[in-house]
């Protein structure tokens, strides 16, 4: 059974989680999202235990334990929704073509152009 451990300290370790389960169950896989720009952990992680029973009971030991100065959030872990940015629809591009900007210079004695002098 796969759960969703919330409100997690960036002090808390696997291996503080895998205690506190020590006598529920076993820990199958554990993963805990880094920040992209800091590096830090995040404040989740998701656990997968090794039956649902020791998942149900991980769910009730862990629902508002105090750990490291915060109460835990545990319940089951959802299936992704598909209100991702890349799950959606690719925007449509329109190919319009750029027209050229119209050269209103004034045309001088030698049939050219009049160039501006810049500023």
């Amino acid at each position: 059974m796969k759960l969703f451990i919330g409100n997690l300290s960036y002090d808390t370790t696997e291996q503080k989680l895998a205690q506190a389960l020590a006598e529920i169950g076993t820990i199958v896989e554990f993963r805990r999202p880094m920040d992209f720009n800091t590096g830090n952990p995040r404040g989740f992680a998701f656990i997968t235990m090794d039956s649902m029973e020791s998942g149900e009971k991980a769910i009730q030991l862990l629902d508002g334990m105090k750990m490291d100065g915060r109460e835990l959030k545990a319940n089951e872990a959802e299936e992704r929704r598909n209100d991702h940015p890349a799950d959606r629809p690719a925007k449509v591009s329109m190919n319009i073509p750029k027209q050229r900007p119209v050269d209103d210079r004034p045309i001088g004695k030698d049939g050219l152009r009049v160039r501006y002098k810049g500023i």
